[in-house]
């Protein structure tokens, strides 16, 4: 599965789609810390990411839709939720804590492992996780008896290239502006299973190299302007 995972992210590189995701990101993440203030304004750490989300959901709404489709990329919105599809398959964004923005902590299973339920996240999220899992699902008989690890039981679908939806899983530190982001498998199998069939790095902003947002052009009107 990981090595599926991995041509599936190569896939998506060759279309621009990766750097085009990764450079939105960086940009509106530090715009935001750089505006952040919970003394005065009262921001909070929720409603900064939370602005960062909505900010990074306009902004990819807003590219050349001909240019992306020629590359086989469609960006548009489910229910308020941003869809990217990459031909057959749909990826979604989702931003989870700045803890997980330490690369020592990829390889800790148990971080990506817990505190994520897909039937008490947004319906878009809970029914991509869902049909993946009736895609890719064990025999009844290969559940009795034993723990379940999706993916690594006998008698599985072992077809990934049924899989349709993948979840571009995103960090930002509110201190340091760096960010990072993983590709991820949802899935929604029985209670006790794992949400993500398999999960890969995809970026990581060290303290050094966090790219400087582009400056927007802002024409602000003179006083008394257009006035005979």
């Amino acid at each position: 599965m990981s090595g599926w995972l991995d041509d599936v992210l190569a896939a998506i590189r060759d279309t621009g789609l990766a750097d085009l995701v990764e450079a939105t990101v960086a940009d509106v993440w530090e715009r935001n810390v750089d505006r952040y203030d919970p003394v005065v304004a009262g921001d909070t750490a929720t409603s900064l990411g939370i602005t960062a989300s909505e900010n990074i959901r306009t902004l990819l709404l807003r590219v050349d839709r001909e240019r992306w489709a020629a590359r086989g990329v469609v960006v548009t919105s489910v229910q308020q939720a941003l869809v990217l599809r990459i031909g057959v398959r749909r990826m979604l964004l989702m931003k989870v804590a700045d803890r997980r923005l330490h690369p020592e902590e990829d390889d800790d299973e148990h971080d990506w492992r817990s505190g994520l339920r897909w039937d008490a996240a947004s319906d878009v999220r809970r029914l991509a996780a869902e049909d993946n899992a009736r895609r890719y699902e064990p025999c009844v008989e290969d559940q009795r008896g034993q723990t379940w690890w999706p993916g690594l039981v006998p008698g599985a679908a072992d077809d990934p290239d049924g899989l349709r939806h993948l979840v571009l899983v995103w960090a930002g530190d509110p201190v340091g502006g760096t960010t990072a982001g993983w590709l991820g498998v949802p899935y929604a199998g029985p209670p006790g299973t794992l949400p993500w069939l398999a999960i890969t790095p995809v970026w990581h902003h060290g303290p050094g190299d966090v790219p400087r947002p582009r400056e927007p052009i802002v024409a602000v009107p003179r006083a008394g302007a257009g006035r005979a």
